[in-house]
Formats: structure tokens, C-alpha cells, sequence
């Protein structure tokens, strides 16, 4: 069994853990909210129901990504949970968009709390699951962008419980019922932040952008300064997944150093694995210079001669 396919059965094993725990929350919250018409209650049990969905678009998006390469998808699906998370953020956006709508009609019309035992006991029921779904889901956390997005839906849904439980107890205590409001709104903005965290690194990926933490000059100045490199030009970056990054560059060598040609190729994608974490290094070889002063790869840039090639 391969390392990938063991991360994947623990990634699969903990979010399913982490479902059940946060739909049992997310009853809790609805039926206390209900009950005592704490509108914050209600604004953490939608975020609960979200995530809820969320984690288990994150546990087909695992499920997805241990699908084979095949002909017709010759790198995968590892894209799959990059999807996932994308489209759990963007759902996210919209449910914190009803929270504000919520949130106005309530400051125009306030609403008085009741029963505020219960909303402060489920309040608490539905932190101390947060902290469990947080620590089942801790370790997992750096290995994908799909576990990462459930990490973060956990955190905010923590610090969410926290804030309602003090709210509660200000509310109960002072009868300032504005502050429901006021809670409200800020988990809105909570979501907003991690929902867009998690948008903005995935459209990257989709676009094919340069990965975040990778700086394309270093790279460039890295290949560079690899012994019989003469020149680089036509250099990619851009990441496979939430996790792994490819490149493809042309490499001008010195005719005389082009027998050398293999051995070089493994020395610069042992190089750029080690330096930058890139897994997927693909280098071609040339002996001519490249007729243009731009290293990037343009229209019309394809012209000069390409003697040979070797993937990593």
C-alpha cells in the first residue's frame, strides 16, 4: 500500500468522524436557537450545516483524488479536491450573506432572547465538538487544500462557539440584545475570510498560476546557476494540486557538455525538489540560444531547434 493511498484512508477516516460529530451539532444549535430565538445560535448552527456539507464535498474530493491516471486524464484527478473546496467556499460566501440579511432585520427589529440555560449549555456542546473535529482533523490539515479548507471551516466554527457562549452570558446578564446582532455579523465576516483564503488558492490552481510561496525569479536564478547551464527560457510553473507543483523549462547547454545531457537533467529536478518542493520537473534540452530576450514562453516562441527532451 503506498503512502498516498494510507494519508487518504486517515484523511476518509477522520473527516467521516468529524461529519458526525458536526451534524449532531448543527441539530443541537438549530433546536436551541429555535427554542430561544438567540439569533447568533441560529447564524453558528447554518455555518455548522455548511460545513457539514463541506466535509463531506472533502471526503469526495479525497475519494476522487485516489482515482488512477488514465488516457484521457493522463495526471489524475488530484484536481478533484481542489473542486471540492472551491465550491464549499463559495457556499460558504452565500450563506454568509443571509447571516447579514438576518442579522439587519433583526437590528431594525429586535428580538428578545429566552431560555438563555439552553442556548448557553448547547452553545458550549457545540464548542467542545468544534475542539474534538479540530483535533481529529489537525494532522491533515497541510496535506491537501481539501483538508485544509476543513481545518479552517473547524477553527471558525470554534472561535464562532466561543463567541456565542460569552455573547449569551453578556446577553443574559445585561439584556443588551444588540450584541446578537453584533455576533452575528462577525461570524458572517469570519466565514467571508476563510471562504476567500481558500477561493483565492484554488483559483490559482485552476488558472495555473504560479504556486503561493513559490517565487519565480528564485527558481529561475536556481536553474541558472546549476554547472553547465548556458541559458533558460520557456519557464512554467504551476501546481497539479493543492500540493504538488510541475515545471517545464528549455536548458541551453555548451555543445560540448550536451553528452552530458542526462545526468543534468537529474541534478536540476533534484535541485528543484529539494529547494522548492517540486515534484513534476520536466527539462529540455537544447544546444542553440533561443532567439528572443524574454524568458517566458510566448506566441511564435517555438521556432528554434529542440534536440532533446527527458521528463523527470
Amino acid at each position: 500500500m503506498t503512502h498516498a493511498h494510507i494519508h487518504n484512508n486517515v484523511s476518509r477516516y477522520r473527516l467521516f468522524w468529524t461529519i458526525v460529530f458536526n451534524a449532531l451539532i448543527t441539530a443541537a444549535e438549530f433546536i436551541g436557537g429555535f427554542i430561544t430565538g438567540y439569533l447568533a445560535l441560529m447564524a453558528d448552527a447554518v455555518h455548522n450545516l455548511s460545513d457539514v456539507a463541506a466535509l463531506g464535498l472533502a471526503w469526495l474530493g479525497v475519494k476522487g483524488a485516489e482515482l488512477p491516471a488514465s488516457k484521457t486524464s493522463t495526471y489524475g484527478y488530484k484536481r478533484v479536491e481542489v473542486m471540492t473546496a472551491f465550491i464549499s467556499a463559495v457556499a460558504l460566501v452565500v450563506i454568509a450573506f443571509f447571516i447579514f440579511q438576518e442579522a439587519f432585520e433583526r437590528y431594525v427589529s429586535p428580538q428578545p432572547i429566552s431560555k438563555p440555560f439552553i442556548f448557553i449549555s448547547v452553545a458550549l456542546v457545540g464548542l467542545i465538538g468544534n475542539l474534538f473535529s479540530i483535533w481529529l482533523l489537525h494532522s491533515e490539515r497541510g496535506k491537501s487544500l481539501n483538508m485544509k479548507t476543513a481545518f479552517l471551516h473547524m477553527t471558525y466554527d470554534a472561535l464562532s462557539s466561543v463567541a456565542v457562549v460569552i455573547g449569551g452570558v453578556v446577553i443574559w446578564l445585561t439584556g443588551w440584545y444588540v450584541l446578537d446582532v453584533i455576533l452575528s455579523t462577525l461570524i458572517g465576516i469570519l466565514i467571508l475570510y476563510s471562504s476567500y483564503l481558500v477561493i483565492k488558492e484554488a483559483v490559482i490552481i485552476f488558472l495555473e498560476a504560479v504556486p503561493e510561496g513559490i517565487k519565480f525569479d528564485e527558481v529561475l536564478q536556481a536553474i541558472s546557476a546549476t554547472p553547465r547551464v548556458k541559458d533558460v527560457h520557456d519557464l512554467h510553473i504551476w501546481s497539479l494540486s493543492s500540493n504538488e507543483i510541475a515545471l517545464s523549462c528549455h536548458v541551453s547547454v555548451q555543445k560540448e557538455d550536451y553528452s552530458h545531457g542526462p545526468a543534468l537533467i537529474v541534478e536540476i529536478n533534484a535541485m528543484l525538489n529539494e529547494k522548492f518542493k517540486i515534484g513534476h520537473g520536466t527539462i529540455q534540452l537544447e544546444i542553440n540560444d533561443c532567439h528572443r530576450t524574454d524568458v517566458l514562453c510566448g506566441p511564435g516562441d517555438h521556432q528554434h531547434q529542440k534536440l532533446h527532451g527527458q521528463n523527470s
